[in-house]
């Protein structure tokens, strides 16, 4: 578990109120005596003041977003699948195996390198027809 931050504080108590007079380093929210002319003690006392962590700002998530977060674990068995267009292929070999690799361009403009040997790979031709709006 993460410890909170925390500050060391010296702080003089006033002898009429009982309340902190004084704090270094100064410190406005310690500060509680209201008294016209305060009596400090003769030694401060060390205060730690624990802080609250930040807030991290929270923002309203889509629902694509939701079910992709919650996918977002680690060991999560997941089919990752895009439509793109082979901008190029080419086969090869090292003495030990061969393959077929692929450039593949998605319909954004982007390219991406597909390996055909990956375990677990599945490459479909689309029809005429699912390709029609």
């Amino acid at each position: 578990m993460k410890a909170l931050p925390e500050t060391t504080l010296l702080v003089w108590y006033c002898g009429r109120c009982r309340k902190s007079c004084k704090v270094q380093p100064p410190d406005p929210e310690q500060v509680a005596c209201k008294c016209d002319s305060p009596v400090p003690g003769l030694r401060p006392t060390r205060v730690t003041v624990m802080h609250a962590p930040k807030q991290r700002p929270m923002h309203a998530l889509s629902d694509e977003e939701a079910r992709l977060r919650a996918l977002a674990r680690k060991g999560t068995r997941v089919r990752v699948t895009f439509e793109g267009e082979i901008a190029d292929a080419w086969e090869w070999s090292n003495g030990i195996s061969r393959g077929l690799d692929f450039v593949v361009t998605s319909p954004d403009g982007r390219r991406h390198t597909v390996n055909g040997k990956q375990p677990g790979l599945r490459i479909e031709a689309i029809t005429d027809e699912e390709s029609a709006p």
